[in-house]
């Protein structure tokens, strides 16, 4: 299978991407999460989609992999913005999840693309919420995992150990050997009982480290998610085919929350994937696959 990557500049900033699949298929275009680069999207799950005809597109967000990093002055603690968020204090930070739409749309441009279905994972599910309803001209369809709508008061707030794992880890870290046995840790804190295999992990967590780390891009990324707010009402402008997935076991973003970004979206389907957690493992890739084809066939 031929794969091609490059650099191209989007909304003032550069993304490194990666395309698979046929040039004339249908575009998708896969958003991941928080502090996370491109490469733990699973390889399986995109090869697979490239072989059923699609153009599968992937890109590292700002502040993380090969894509721009910012250094922007910060104006809060992680734990200060979490507190001045769930006050309904405005949280300050570099950019918000909108510009971040702005980023991925430029990206379509850059590629020329018109149109393209969109796959969001955590914070890359809500990016492509947003993009879904705010620029519904540029989507085709929409499949968000393990995402919300950002609610300020969950109806199942994470647990503490997912959380902390995520956003607050005091780990030193000195080697790739050392970050490996770290990301597995991590994956088995925010995972279910579908465990993500040990391989995957180490291929995910040993690029990661090869491609660069940018711990303050995690915490730009955090302040993002904090700074944008709840945007449950934008959802019901979504008009596209949808589909939103979760984990039954997500320790972090709890079923609940996906349940309430299905029900905001006009005629979306929610499906519940037993025993997944707060990652992508590698018994779920066929059915999530799936999903991701069925709600692109819905578009047509």
């Amino acid at each position: 299978m031929t794969l091609t990557s490059g650099t191209v500049s989007s909304n003032g900033i550069e993304l490194f991407y990666d395309a698979r699949g046929p040039e004339t298929g249908e575009p998708i275009v896969f958003v991941m999460g928080l502090s996370a680069q491109m490469v733990f999207w699973p390889e399986p799950l995109l090869d697979q989609l490239a072989d059923s005809g699609y153009r599968v597109i992937r890109f590292d967000n700002r502040d993380v992999g090969l894509s721009s990093k910012l250094r922007a002055p910060a104006s809060h603690g992680p734990a200060a913005a979490v507190a001045r968020y769930f006050v309904g204090m405005p949280v300050r930070a570099a950019y918000n999840l909108y510009d971040m739409v702005a980023d991925t749309v430029g990206l379509l441009d850059a590629l020329e693309i018109e149109r393209a279905h969109m796959v969001g994972a955590s914070m890359g599910g809500m990016i492509s919420q947003l993009m879904s309803a705010t620029r519904p001209e540029r989507v085709r369809s929409l499949t968000s995992i393990m995402s919300s709508p950002n609610t300020r008061w969950p109806i199942a707030p994470p647990k503490p150990a997912a959380l902390k794992t995520l956003v607050g880890p005091n780990v030193r870290i000195e080697n790739a050997d050392q970050f490996v046995a770290f990301g597995k840790q991590m994956m088995r804190t925010l995972g279910g009982s579908l465990q993500t295999s040990d391989a995957l992990a180490e291929q995910m967590f040993r690029q990661s480290w090869e491609r660069g780390l940018h711990p303050r891009g995690v915490r730009q990324q955090f302040m993002a998610v904090l700074s944008t707010g709840a945007f449950r009402n934008q959802l019901k402008k979504i008009r596209v085919p949808a589909t939103v997935i979760h984990g039954s076991e997500d320790p972090l973003i709890r079923p609940a929350s996906g349940r309430e970004s299905a029900k905001a979206i006009p005629g979306a389907r929610f499906e519940l994937i037993r025993g997944m957690g707060h990652d992508l493992p590698d018994q779920a890739l066929p059915q999530i696959a799936s999903l991701i084809e069925e709600t692109a066939r819905r578009a047509r």
